[in-house]
């Protein structure tokens, strides 16, 4: 039985696209027999699309505009409400349309958001960042690469140019686990 406002839509004979909508989100399923190949979440309100890939356990949160500060946290938020329901250790984080953030709100990020997602998730985390030159080189020049490739024992980050590198780090890691 279908609760109102899901639909399906049959593409192939074992796989299924479920779609629904939580009030301003959008949440897209692709399921292949029980379990879900793909689990999408498009956080309007945030300028934010979350797309987790069973098949590599890997969670996607690509920005696809700047957000302000409020889109922003609240953006990241709900991404850790999602990293909970996966369970998956393994994020991409697509910055390239994000751009840089406020020192206020990479002051949060750093020291509160990522502690709170150690605190709640309680397991190594390994978290890809997908930027542009020019904010690869901000980071670099202030923040530091070894800062963020050393930020804690529970939380490791790369920064990575292309989605390529940054796919193929976190695999890695998941296989050197």
């Amino acid at each position: 039985m279908l609760l109102k406002g899901y639909k399906i839509f049959s593409f192939l004979p074992i796989r299924w696209y479920l779609s629904y909508s939580l009030g301003r989100q959008r949440r897209v399923c692709i399921l292949k027999g029980k379990a879900e190949a793909v689990v999408e979440r498009e956080i309007i309100e945030s300028n934010l699309h979350l797309t987790y890939r069973r098949d590599l356990d890997i969670l996607f949160l690509r920005w696809y505009r700047s957000p302000d500060s409020v889109q922003l946290r609240q953006g990241y938020l709900q991404a850790l409400d999602m990293v909970k329901e996966v369970k998956t250790a393994y994020y991409m984080f697509d910055l390239r349309s994000r751009g840089q953030v406020s020192a206020d709100d990479e002051a949060w990020l750093l020291q509160n958001f990522f502690p709170s997602m150690e605190e709640e998730c309680n397991h190594q985390s390994y978290c890809a960042n997908l930027v542009t030159p020019t904010h690869f080189n901000y980071i670099k020049e202030t923040v530091g690469l070894e800062f963020l490739e050393q930020y804690s024992d529970l939380t490791k980050m790369g920064i990575f140019l292309s989605e390529q590198d940054a796919v193929a780090w976190l695999l890695k890691s998941r296989a050197d686990r």
